[in-house]
């Protein structure tokens, strides 16, 4: 049996039956080794997908869910604009992000830092994998939230040029700003409908590659 892996943000998260994740690997009788995690920064996605890479343990289909810019990154902690402290851990982390935010952050110089990682891990590594299967989509497309499109277009294996968050939008839910619907009968934000619909695009997606190969 494949393995599949995802590796991204909670759009590729969720564990339910329901998940798109869980349903694109039965189409693709793939068994799922790696899942992606809420909250995580892009650079977490680099991280995972390196450490397995380097060790030859990535698996036979590798999803990409790339999340907005404006996430930092720690090893272990969710670290973005109002993260919410967890209890146990030393409170000055959360100040010095907090800090941070007031007195350093910058969107210009995240979001040019985010294109251009993007660019080279598409064009550096993700280029250079044989005998696997890539796919490459957004989580949040850049930078819809804020009504913009950097018109980042990637190379490597299969790109969908469409966003989780796009197709998670409903009349409960605004464009702008990033309001995700949480709830019953929510998984990776998004409807059993729209989980299903998801997971069929991107296993047609994969089967029309293979039938160009």
């Amino acid at each position: 049996m494949k393995t599949i892996g995802f590796f991204g943000d909670s759009f590729c998260a969720g564990r339910e039956p329901e998940s798109w994740c869980v349903l694109l690997a039965k189409q693709l009788n793939a068994r799922i080794v790696h899942w992606g995690e809420p909250g995580r920064s892009v650079w977490t996605t680099f991280f995972k997908f390196n450490q397995l890479n380097k060790t030859n343990r990535l698996p036979d289909i590798c999803v990409l869910c790339y999340t907005e810019p404006y996430r930092l990154y720690h090893p272990s902690l969710i670290l973005s604009a109002n993260t919410e402290p967890v209890q146990d851990v030393d409170p000055n982390v959360y100040k010095a992000l907090e800090q941070y935010w007031i007195h350093l952050h910058n969107y210009d110089k995240d979001e040019l830092a985010y294109e251009y990682a993007l660019k080279w891990f598409d064009h550096d590594v993700l280029f250079k994998i044989k005998n696997k299967t890539i796919v490459q989509m957004w989580s949040f497309r850049p930078f819809e939230t804020a009504g913009k499109d950097a018109g980042i277009k990637l190379m490597s294996g299969i790109f969908i040029d469409e966003s989780l968050y796009a197709s998670s939008i409903n009349e409960n839910t605004p464009l702008k700003g990033a309001t995700m619907s949480w709830g019953e009968g929510i998984i990776n934000h998004m409807s059993a409908e729209q989980n299903k619909l998801w997971a069929t695009k991107v296993y047609t997606a994969i089967k029309n590659n293979e039938s160009r190969s």
